[in-house]
């Protein structure tokens, strides 16, 4: 059977973050069937010239392709703002030779960023999420995002999945702390820093944190220096996937003190883990991390909260391990890749055969 060709749009996977950690899974996995996925990134991060004319040749590629190598399907990871309208830009033309088009949205800002728009900016935005043959959330609680905005749009939710292990691979010896995102205000990276210095004098000697991701990582460092915790902090910083394992392999909880948020990998990759989180009740957290069970939940910018919920985790082997067994058990049994992925062909193959109708 000839495969059908289907045309994905994100970042170079060289860009580091969420978004593109979900595409890597796609073009890495193996059983695809009888579909064919062309990848074709359409943003940089490099300054605004460059990433117009990166943006040109790409359209150029996708228009190209549209017009002569039969695509039937067009999956689009979006974001907010610049990502948005980049997306919007590949629906309106790639409607014109009937590929059917699906915007993925990963955006953790998307409600602030609409807000700002003018009305003539939000009617464009509404009109491109109806226009959209599906618009994919990752939550149900971000149907709504799309809903209230553009009543007629097609919306249907698609968790983020990761790679998950027979066995739990939690090691139970281990006494690190991790923080994995970009380092910054919107992720909590500071309200960590306020909170390790909250408790330094009363968790054991030998837990160290380490901060891993882009960012801010020179304001981080300083912040360490300036609030002297320099013992703690065992590391600042990107790490490459081959780094990774070996943190998670030491790690004994995660923490994402966050403000916003789609559904984040990293508490998805560390729940697989056998790692329970520490986060905010934002997004669609509260859907993967129940508080209490798994993991823990607080409000955003509660220190005081987060300072209680690290003290009683650190301190407690017991409720690591009993955390560590419910978050494996769910990954596994929810979020695993190999569902996502059958979900996701199922939402294809519904498109192709509108295609064929």
């Amino acid at each position: 059977m000839k495969k059908i060709n289907v045309l994905m749009c994100c970042s170079e996977l060289s860009v580091k973050g969420g978004m593109v950690s979900v595409v890597k899974n796609y073009l890495n996995y193996e059983h695809w069937e009888y579909y064919r996925i062309i990848y074709v990134p359409t943003h940089t991060e490099k300054n605004k010239v460059i990433l117009a004319m990166y943006f040109l040749i790409a359209y150029v590629k996708v228009l190209f392709m549209a017009i002569f190598s039969s695509i039937k399907i067009a999956h689009l990871h979006t974001a907010e703002r610049g990502s948005f309208f980049r997306k919007a830009i590949l629906v309106r033309t790639l409607k014109k030779f009937g590929v059917k088009t699906i915007m993925h949205h990963h955006a953790a800002e998307f409600e602030e960023f609409y807000s700002n728009l003018s009305d003539k900016k939000k009617l464009y935005v509404n009109k491109t999420l109806e226009m959209t043959d599906l618009n994919i959330v990752l939550s149900q609680r971000l149907v709504s995002m799309i809903k209230d905005k553009a009543p007629n749009a097609k919306v249907e939710v698609l968790y983020n999945a990761v790679p998950t292990y027979a066995t739990n691979p939690y090691n139970q010896q281990s006494k690190n702390v991790l923080f994995l995102g970009r380092l910054g205000k919107r992720k909590g990276t500071y309200d960590l820093l306020s909170t390790i210095k909250m408790i330094d004098l009363n968790i054991p000697s030998d837990i160290k944190f380490f901060l891993c991701g882009d960012g801010e990582i020179e304001e981080v460092k300083k912040k360490v220096k300036d609030l002297n915790l320099g013992h703690r902090i065992a590391y600042i910083g990107w790490i490459t996937e081959e780094k990774k394992e070996e943190f998670l392999h030491q790690t004994c909880i995660n923490i994402l003190p966050s403000y916003n948020e789609g559904l984040p990998m990293s508490v998805l990759e560390t729940m697989a883990y056998g790692i329970a989180s520490i986060t905010t009740n934002i997004a669609s957290i509260p859907e993967v991390v129940f508080d209490d069970v798994n993991g823990y939940l607080v409000r955003p910018g509660d220190i005081e909260s987060l300072s209680m919920k690290m003290m009683e985790i650190l301190t407690n082997p017991s409720k690591r391990l009993s955390f560590s067994k419910e978050a494996h058990e769910l990954i596994t049994g929810s979020f695993s890749l190999e569902k996502h992925m059958f979900n996701l062909k199922s939402m294809y193959d519904e498109l192709v055969g509108e295609v064929n109708d």
